[in-house]
């Protein structure tokens, strides 16, 4: 996937590539992923709350709850790509100290 590199700068250029190309857009489409999880939560809230149908409502409910537990998992997500993230940013960090 990635072509050889023979320098110290080359392995900082493509540990950025994978830092802003990879893991920052990465956490940032699970943001928003999440953000549309959310939306979909309430939602399904709303229209639980105007039906009349018993069956209707139980389901707009249960959809609303399976978005709030997807909300809770894409967070932990998230969170653990984070990590990644800031692990990368410490070997970039590395590989710009090695330059010197």
């Amino acid at each position: 996937m990635i072509k050889d590199f023979d320098t110290v700068e080359d392995a900082r250029k493509v540990e950025e590539t994978v830092k802003t190309g990879y893991a920052e857009t990465s956490i940032e489409s699970l943001v928003q992923w999440a953000a549309v999880e959310d939306d979909l939560a309430e939602s399904y809230e709303k229209l639980a709350a105007s039906t009349k149908d018993p069956a209707k409502h139980d389901s707009f409910l249960k959809l609303s709850e399976e978005s709030k537990r997807n909300v809770v998992e894409i967070d932990g997500l998230v969170t653990y790509l984070e990590g990644l993230d800031r692990a990368r940013a410490k070997r970039i960090e590395r590989l710009a100290a090695l330059k010197k």
